[in-house]
């Protein structure tokens, strides 16, 4: 099977974090870079399941958010522009997909949802990388979701690493996981659909240092699992 994996635009390293957590399955399966500097919408036709990668801040023009702000900085709308047509050919072919961190933010203003420029400057605790180590932090899942399903626990600890948050869910999305702080880390569709998996993450599961952490490895099993299944229709 393959995967399409969004291009960070950060840096290789990032981007690797994604295949080896991918690896860390043990499934056999391939993936295919996908950027606008590639050029290559049309390899989404490949691949069985999409993830949406992390990096920077989404164009604010998208959802009439503060064109210039001074903690938005690397905003790259060709970028978005062509995550959001990855995203219009995945939800019309229902392929399996994983938003992680800025994928969820930018499918959240795809579905008409806003975002927190910045979460210190609206109030909130850092939720910002730190220096040798990881910035944690507890999350509560909504008992009956979709993810609450998958990783069988109603509560847990994240790794954090962003500066912006979704702030008005877009529409059909629902908010199921929030940090101890409110911020929004983990949404899904209203109406879920069991035969489809599309689940968008605050949170870097690809990056925790417990790699069986169940909000990372349970996520990556069942991800997998449900490409394989498209795969096979």
């Amino acid at each position: 099977m393959i995967v399409g994996i969004t291009d960070t635009m950060v840096s290789e390293d990032k981007f690797n974090y994604y295949i080896t957590w991918l690896k860390n399955s043990e499934v056999p399966l391939e993936w295919i870079k996908l950027s606008y500097e590639l050029d290559n919408l049309t390899a989404l036709d490949k691949c069985d399941g999409l993830l949406l990668t992390g990096g920077n801040d989404v164009d604010p023009g998208l959802y009439n958010g503060q064109k210039v702000h001074p903690k938005i900085s690397d905003v790259n709308r060709r970028r978005d522009d062509f995550e959001r047509n990855l995203l219009d050919k995945v939800l019309q072919k229902k392929i399996p997909t994983l938003a992680i961190c800025r994928g969820m933010q930018l499918v959240n203003v795809h579905f008409g949802g806003t975002l927190i420029p910045d979460i210190e400057e609206a109030g909130y605790q850092s939720h910002r990388s730190i220096k040798n180590g990881e910035n944690r932090h507890p999350v509560a899942i909504e008992p009956g979701s979709f993810i609450e399903k998958i990783v069988n626990i109603n509560s847990g600890t994240v790794n954090s690493s962003h500066h912006q948050a979704v702030d008005k869910p877009g529409d059909g999305l629902k908010v199921v996981v929030r940090s101890d702080d409110g911020i929004i880390e983990g949404m899904e569709f209203q109406n879920k659909n069991d035969d489809y998996f599309f689940l968008l993450l605050q949170w870097h599961p690809e990056r925790m240092a417990d790699v069986n952490n169940p909000l990372s490895m349970k996520i990556l099993k069942k991800y997998l699992n449900e490409i394989s299944n498209h795969k096979t229709t």
